[in-house]
């Protein structure tokens, strides 16, 4: 079933705990995407005409939505039922793709995770689901606001990609999936997830990749994660900001590449 509408700005396009029917296909105007966390409204960030919001929940199908899309224009958007949206992605390689690739990453995360659980005294394979394991010599990262520079108050040199960043387990919390490079503490309403990011480098060049974080992880005002068209974001040569877990959230990061032409295995 597909059905287009307009809306307004503020306007709700579905709820967070709404059955989960389709996706949305924002065809003009903007819609951000917010969460609620202990009593707290956090926005994860936005999509744009041409997007499409909620294609991961239809593919693994799930029962109900896990965040609000809000309007922040006026616009217009179409609503694919399941059913319609999984035909047109079987007939578009392109989309297809995409969702291939996001899908294989959450399935070697697991097998990832399986392997470490029963190998954590082995070394790490040259390559994994978080691409090459490489020594660099060239990324530097750095607190970008207050509340993180008490934290980590000098600029820290990124000795090996995949580089992981996350939060200490609260009492009585499991430790998190993967062993952390970068353990910070976090507090009530919680921003970052225990495993939130990893400075990884794929194809070639360096790129930050959420790791299913519960908020999200803004690359250069780019949101990606689980409410997004991609887990992955790539880093430029220079300073890149880094926001981990939405909007206004305390994680504020440079990124620095001081050349990505010096990364060597």
């Amino acid at each position: 079933m597909t059905r287009t509408g307009c809306f307004g700005r503020g306007d709700i396009l579905f709820s967070e705990g709404d059955a989960v029917e389709g996706v949305l296909h924002v065809r003009s105007g903007s819609v951000e995407i917010l969460r609620r966390r202990d009593g707290v409204e956090i926005v994860l960030g936005a999509i744009h005409s041409g997007q499409v919001l909620g294609e991961m929940s239809v593919v693994e199908k799930r029962a109900r939505r896990s965040a609000t899309a809000r309007a922040v224009t006026d616009g217009e958007v179409e609503f694919i039922g399941s059913a319609e949206f999984l035909d047109r992605i079987s007939r578009s390689p392109e989309n297809a793709r995409t969702l291939i690739e996001r899908l294989c990453h959450r399935l070697h995360d697991l097998e990832d995770r399986f392997v470490e659980d029963e190998q954590r005294q082995q070394p790490p394979s040259a390559r994994n689901s978080l691409g090459e394991s490489l020594v660099v010599q060239n990324v530097m990262l750095a607190a970008d606001s207050r509340g993180l520079r008490r934290q980590l108050p000098d600029p820290l040199r990124v000795d090996a990609v995949p580089f992981l960043v996350g939060r200490a387990a609260l009492p009585g919390e499991q430790a998190p999936p993967r062993a952390l490079n970068l353990e910070l503490e976090d507090e009530v309403p919680l921003r970052l997830s225990r495993n939130h990011f990893a400075i990884i480098h794929h194809d070639g060049r360096y790129h930050v990749r959420d790791l299913r974080s519960t908020l999200g992880t803004l690359v250069n005002g780019r949101p990606i994660g689980e409410h997004f068209g991609s887990d992955l974001a790539p880093l430029v040569a220079g300073e890149n900001e880094v926001v981990a877990g939405g909007k206004g959230s305390p994680f504020v990061f440079f990124i620095t590449i001081v050349d990505e032409g010096n990364a060597r295995r």
